[in-house]
């Protein structure tokens, strides 16, 4: 019984060893393989397996950092998650360098300002007393001429110092996103970003070469922590990403400037920048991001009029003759063109109006405009003018446009005297869209289908006359192109 009781020992004990054996001896890049199919926090239990292991999961479980700040109860917003461990991430980067060279892909967001207090102060994140000394000496290694400055703000827990610090342990991150919390200030993330690109080589800094996509937002309203202030802009942190050789996309809240300067004597030449997602810009600053843009193939662009914005660019005026003249500067490359619009009201119930100046005319002229987006005031005005025709104003190329009502509920009867209130009715869009629909091999011989986003005009259901979806459905059948009628965003 002995003997065989050793026997039956040993044959169970074979295959784990076998099993073992076989993990061990794979190759690399078939673990690789398998490795990528794996949970970050399966990734950092590999790490601690065997250096064999940890050189494969390393590079995956840095390759992609995100880190959002949330709300801890999103009914009543009164508390908010303790911060991402941020610091953490920098204490390790700057042990162990080499760990920074697999970051890919670096995420910060936070949604903690509309959280009570947290509203009307800037958030702190404190890095560890006996971990400042380092971070302090990895400031002071940039050579930059405002680290001391730079020093006393991460002491003081300032999230700008600690996001800036950050950003300079990234030599090999392609795709960045900072939003919410994490852009509530931003000078020194801004002064960082200068000296980084734009005096590249002159500090002990990382330039960013590999950057190929960039998100950067901010809020639209005014931030309160400011307290009445609101003469903040960060323009100037944007611009530096427009020199990046290898950039490629950006989306970016961005001020307007008085006097448009670029950060060098020279202006870019951002040849491989394909897409640009812009918001809070308005379009007397817009052409001036366009003309460095020679190779964009699609823009989404936010226009917006806040009232609580007192500056010569943020008005009540909608000049479309300055959108034109803008869209120019891409008529020869851009294919996808998505416009917008939104007024912010600070406790002003539609008081404030707005009105349009010029038209879009000069959009004929972008020859290559496939997929259109476009509010119908941008198209035609506020006015109900029956001599406007699409025609005038769209490419012959589209092939798919999607007309919005965006602005429509200034069809309020409290507007200020003199400025312009929508006049559309839902009745008379078939007249403005069936002719141009008709003619279609003349206007527009590559169409294939129309959507009609009416949220606006869609909130009174009685408005929507079964006579006009008729009409519509026989236009579609009439010309065999699809007309979609909706009252809400895809």
């Amino acid at each position: 019984m002995p003997t065989s009781h050793r026997s039956h020992t040993r044959i169970e004990m074979k295959p784990a060893k076998k099993v073992m054996s076989h993990w061990n001896t794979c190759p690399a890049d078939i673990l690789h393989l398998i490795f990528q199919l794996l949970s970050p926090a399966e990734h950092q239990a590999l790490c601690l397996v065997n250096r064999s292991y940890q050189s494969i999961a390393a590079p995956l479980l840095y390759s992609r950092i995100h880190f959002t700040w949330l709300v801890k109860n999103f009914e009543d917003h009164s508390e908010s998650e303790p911060p991402p461990p941020v610091t953490r991430l920098l204490r390790t980067l700057l042990s162990k360098p080499q760990l920074a060279a697999h970051i890919r892909s670096f995420h910060l967001k936070g949604r903690i300002w509309c959280v009570g207090e947290a509203r009307f102060k800037f958030p702190k994140i404190h890095i560890p007393e006996d971990e400042l000394d380092e971070s302090i000496a990895s400031i002071d290694r940039t050579g930059v001429p405002y680290r001391e400055h730079w020093s006393q703000e991460l002491r003081g827990g300032s999230v700008d110092a600690l996001v800036a610090l950050i950003l300079t342990q990234l030599p090999s991150v392609r795709h960045i996103h900072l939003g919410g919390d994490f852009t509530r200030q931003c000078a020194l993330t801004c002064m960082m970003l200068r000296s980084a690109i734009c005096e590249a080589g002159t500090y002990q800094l990382c330039d960013f070469q590999h950057l190929q996509t960039l998100s950067y937002l901010r809020r639209e309203t005014r931030d309160e922590a400011y307290g009445k202030s609101i003469e903040i802009r960060n323009h100037a942190d944007i611009l530096p990403f427009f020199y990046l050789p290898n950039i490629r996309h950006v989306r970016a809240s961005m001020d307007n400037m008085e006097n448009w300067t670029w950060p060098t004597p020279h202006a870019p030449v951002a040849s491989k920048l394909t897409s640009l997602d812009l918001y809070t810009i308005r379009e007397g600053c817009l052409g001036e991001i366009l003309s460095v843009t020679k190779n964009l193939t699609a823009l989404s662009w936010k226009w917006y009029y806040d009232t609580d914005v007192r500056d010569q660019f943020v008005t009540q005026i909608l000049d479309l003759d300055k959108i034109g003249t803008a869209l120019s500067h891409v008529q020869e490359t851009l294919t996808d063109l998505t416009i917008t619009a939104d007024s912010l009201h600070q406790n002003i119930p539609f008081g404030h109006g707005i009105t349009e100046v010029g038209s879009l005319r000069a959009m004929v002229n972008c020859a290559r405009i496939k997929t259109l987006q476009i509010p119908l005031i941008f198209l035609v005005g506020f006015a109900q003018d029956k001599t406007k025709r699409l025609q005038d104003v769209l490419p012959k190329s589209i092939e798919f446009l999607t007309i919005t009502d965006d602005l429509a509920y200034q069809s309020n009867e409290d507007l200020e005297k003199g400025w312009h209130s929508w006049e559309w009715e839902d009745y008379t869009i078939p007249d403005l869209v069936g002719p141009w629909i008709r003619e279609r091999t003349r206007w527009a011989p590559t169409l294939k289908r129309v959507t009609l986003l009416l949220e606006w005009m869609n909130m009174e259901t009685d408005q929507w006359l079964s006579r006009v979806r008729e009409q519509l459905q026989a236009l579609s059948v009439q010309t065999g192109i699809p007309i979609e009628l909706t009252g809400e965003a895809g």
